[in-house]
């Protein structure tokens, strides 16, 4: 449909001027110079052969006819500024934002993602990977996927749990240096006062002893028995199970470590398995979930009862 409404440029300007009652302020909100806001205002009152100012020597005033325009033009911009933000909003939700380690998305998400994809075409996966950050938050995202003991922080927007028993791994080779066949599980003895007593403990980054845990798992008469081998912390799992494979130590590992253990890259050494770690699943609280996030959220929590 033709019409002939004066610029929108004009308008807008106009608008500005208006609602600060100065031409400097709006120059300021449009990042333009004064020069040009006059130059708009001038240009808007020829198109409509009338004054929408009164100019004094330190301040300027509307007119009637600018009154009455003010009253149209601030509605219309701030019911069209409603629609633009509802269309972002809308755009926005169609993302939904999961935090999750590198480790975790490459070994167990990514496939989730693929299956959910083909049953969702139209929302959006996106990848966050600074949830093991010390300023992460759960508000930030909409699902988190968070590996470690009970989280009291964030328990109670915990809605699914998945155990995956953490056992030690080791390198073929670096038994092979040692002579151990890799036929059987070891006494526990070959890695308190064994052979294996000074090849080191890959660690993550984190408070808890993990291999202490572990040790402490088996329950000895002896309590106070200690793993004294030499601990070696690497943050990121990815690079601790290639450290494992290269043969720079044992290494924990849990399910996500199958492909290594199945092309026989590592191998089990005890039986005995760390049982008290998790993969939590944590669902933001503070913001309201989008439709799309509550689907994945159910989807994942269904995938995880399969």
């Amino acid at each position: 449909m033709k019409h002939s409404l004066p610029p929108l440029e004009s308008l807008k300007v106009f608008e500005a001027a208006a609602r600060h009652l100065s031409f400097l302020l709006a120059a300021k909100e449009l990042c333009v110079s004064k020069g040009a806001v006059s130059y708009q205002i001038r240009k808007l009152e020829e198109d409509l052969q009338c004054k929408l100012f009164k100019r004094s020597i330190r301040q300027i005033y509307l007119t009637e006819a600018g009154q009455l325009l003010f009253q149209t033009t601030r509605r219309l911009f701030q019911e069209l500024e409603h629609t633009v933000s509802k269309l972002k909003v809308s755009k926005q939700q169609a993302n939904v934002t999961i935090a999750a380690t590198t480790y975790v998305a490459a070994r167990w998400l990514s496939s989730r993602i693929s299956r959910f994809n083909e049953a969702f075409p139209n929302i959006n996966i996106m990848l966050q990977h600074t949830v093991d950050a010390d300023d992460f938050k759960l508000d930030d995202v909409d699902l988190a996927i968070i590996w470690g003991p009970r989280n009291d922080k964030l328990d109670k927007d915990r809605f699914a749990k998945i155990t995956m028993p953490l056992f030690p791994v080791i390198s073929p080779r670096l038994l092979e240096t040692h002579n151990i066949s890799s036929t059987q599980h070891l006494n526990i003895d070959t890695l308190l006062s064994g052979p294996l007593k000074n090849i080191p403990l890959l660690c993550e980054d984190r408070e808890e002893d993990m291999w202490q845990d572990w040790l402490d798992a088996y329950q000895l008469p002896d309590s106070e028995l200690r793993l004294n081998n030499p601990r070696r912390t690497l943050g990121d799992a990815n690079v601790r199970a290639q450290a494992a494979v290269d043969g720079q130590g044992l290494v924990l590992a849990d399910e996500l470590m199958l492909n290594e253990l199945n092309n026989g890259l590592l191998i089990r050494l005890f039986k005995k398995s760390l049982n008290s770690y998790s993969y939590d699943f944590y669902a933001a609280s503070t913001r309201m979930y989008s439709d799309n996030a509550m689907i994945l959220r159910d989807w994942i929590a269904k995938d995880l009862e399969l």
